[in-house]
């Protein structure tokens, strides 16, 4: 949806679907105030942007003052700090600012749905996205049903959860559990057509086969999928499995092979979250890039979280998919 954003198209053309973007932004509003959830207004001048590796941020710097803050990645931290002050269900709908090419499927400046429960795991945010989607298909598709290249991807259907160990069996040919090392993942990497050499990461052949192999086949689906347990070191943020720490409990959402959620049961442990973000930060230094600054206030936030669960939704995507555009498949993390 980025040429809604490009001030040299054409008005007249661009209108249709700035009446359509308001519609799906109104209707997302009712559907979570129907829901009890608090709308929240996250801050967009910020002092640490997100943590992850793979994500870079604007930084902003006042012409009178001279101070320093960032563009949110997205509003997570701010939403946890308020789920550790009392806040039993919240949701923000606003922009997202990531210093990335633009392409078809990305933007530097995108809508981001993102919504939180306390008291809950991510299952419960599987039940919510069935439901937004329904309801978002039926308003928006002829009989809810939404025609792709691909084949057809029923809205109303309800998700279908798909561990994403089956996932890997079934379009890779290896559980992805029985993947030992970092020449492991190469390997099986390889195998499907990547020139992975030696300075690939699992993350990176990660990537790779999720793009190559899993989400083509998801976009056969005929409704959504949700594909759950990644890989423990895809958790920036997630809590791991008590029962194999080999996996975080991590799910992703898929409409017609496009990936438009990222959920997690959230890490409510203080300590390990620093030890994440020291980790972190070594990746990008020896990758020689700028690393990330410490936010001490969303650190002390996570030592005083109760157990819940969070999501963050690609607004601009979802509704390009509905208005029949075609997203291409780009993979970040």
């Amino acid at each position: 949806m980025a040429r809604l954003l490009d001030p040299s198209a054409d008005l007249a053309a661009r209108l249709p679907l700035l009446e359509a973007r308001a519609r799906f932004v109104d209707l997302i509003r009712r559907f979570f105030r129907r829901r009890r959830f608090l709308e929240v207004d996250a801050p967009l001048l910020v002092p640490a942007a997100g943590m992850e590796p793979h994500l870079d941020p604007f930084e902003v710097r006042g012409w009178a003052t001279g101070r320093r803050a960032f563009l949110p990645t997205s509003p997570e931290f701010y939403l946890k700090r308020l789920l550790a002050a009392g806040v039993g269900r919240c949701f923000s709908l606003g922009p997202a600012f990531r210093d990335e090419p633009p392409s078809r499927s990305h933007s530097p400046e995108f809508l981001m749905l993102e919504w939180y429960r306390a008291g809950k795991d991510h299952g419960a945010l599987v039940h919510d996205c069935g439901a937004l989607l329904k309801e978002m298909g039926l308003r928006f598709l002829p009989g809810g049903v939404l025609v792709h290249p691909r084949g057809r991807c029923d809205l109303r259907a309800g998700v279908e959860r798909v561990p994403l160990s089956m996932a890997f069996q079934r379009w890779v040919g290896e559980d992805w559990r029985n993947l030992e090392s970092a020449e492991d993942w190469r390997t099986l990497a390889r195998r499907h057509g990547a020139g992975a050499d030696g300075g690939w990461s699992p993350n990176d052949a990660f990537s790779y086969l999720m793009v190559a192999r899993v989400e083509p086949a998801l976009a056969e689906s005929p409704r959504p999928v949700v594909l759950e347990g990644f890989p423990a070191f895809q958790a920036a943020l997630a809590r791991l499995d008590s029962g194999d720490p080999r996996v975080s409990l991590r799910f992703e959402l898929y409409v017609a092979g496009v990936e438009i959620a990222n959920a997690y049961t959230e890490l409510t442990d203080g300590e390990e979250q620093r030890r994440r973000y020291e980790a972190f930060r070594a990746e990008r230094l020896a990758a020689g890039m700028t690393p990330h600054p410490p936010d001490p206030a969303f650190f002390e936030a996570v030592d005083r979280l109760a157990d819940c669960a969070g999501i963050a939704l690609g607004a601009d995507r979802l509704l390009a998919l509905l208005l029949g555009e075609t997203v291409p498949r780009v993979r970040h993390g």
